[in-house]
């Protein structure tokens, strides 16, 4: 009796040791950064996302933005369906603007105690002390949309999903959705 309980109890624990070590398991997502600032991040994608440092990304989807510097993380939902024929693209991101576009995107502001969900990765470009008002997402959006002549048709547009904007920083914090061309 000793002898099988000595068993069971290693058995045990070579089980719970292989459990916390797999790499398949529910445990194996990334632990993120929290930052109380910011909404939930609740994206999801295949794929890690990867910051990138670009402006193009910012004007050529909302040329009334005119970014001058800029950091995204741009990703497509997974789908059951495969291959996906009308995928779902979500970027997030932080861009410093010109006082024209704070100036234009402040005509709107709603309350929200938090930023928008942005990936966690782009945290460290948003500075502790500025101070952001949260943008209505249908005024950003038509205010931002431009004439809608892309130079890049690599870039589609894709609607606001939250924005807020820091006139003191001259930065915009963005989440958008919606689904490729």
């Amino acid at each position: 009796m000793k002898l099988s309980l000595r068993l069971l109890s290693i058995a045990s624990a070579v089980v719970a040791l292989t459990a916390a070590c797999n790499p398949f398991g529910a445990s194996s997502r990334e632990r993120l950064p929290e930052d109380p600032r910011f909404a939930e991040f609740t994206f999801d994608s295949d794929n890690k996302p990867k910051v990138q440092e670009r402006t193009d990304s910012f004007n050529e989807r909302w040329p009334g933005l005119q970014a001058t510097d800029g950091h995204v993380t741009i990703e497509y939902t997974p789908s059951d369906l495969f291959p996906n024929p009308d995928p779902e693209l979500w970027v997030t991101g932080v861009a410093t603007v010109p006082d024209e576009t704070i100036t234009a995107l402040m005509e709107d502001t709603t309350s929200s105690a938090l930023l928008p969900g942005i990936y966690p990765g782009l945290y460290q470009y948003v500075p502790q002390d500025c101070h952001f008002s949260t943008i209505d997402p249908t005024h950003a959006d038509k205010t931002l949309k431009g004439d809608n002549t892309q130079v890049n048709k690599d870039f589609t547009y894709l609607p606001f999903k939250e924005i807020a904007a820091s006139h003191d920083c001259h930065l915009v914090v963005i989440t958008a959705i919606g689904h490729s061309d």
